[in-house]
């Protein structure tokens, strides 16, 4: 069963972090993904395997985008 994606405002902590991963610093992807992963697990949403995507905003910062993995599974 297909489930909607999940879209939220990043905190302003992990949009200093998706900023510093933007202009290049290496070594940011997992911790981005542990306090995505950690969001996900304080809003008790359980989630398998998901894409993410960070979504500038006009404002500067990011959102947020979860999407299911089978979303983007080739059909054989």
């Amino acid at each position: 069963m297909k489930r909607p994606p999940l879209r939220w405002p990043a905190s302003e902590s992990l949009n200093i972090l998706i900023r510093r991963y933007y202009t290049g610093e290496a070594g940011l992807w997992a911790t981005i993904r542990n306090q995505v992963d950690d969001e996900l697990r304080r809003r008790q949403i359980e989630r398998g395997s998901y894409h993410m995507r960070l979504l500038g905003r006009r404002d500067g910062g990011y959102d947020v985008l979860i999407e299911d993995a089978l979303d983007y599974a080739i059909e054989p």
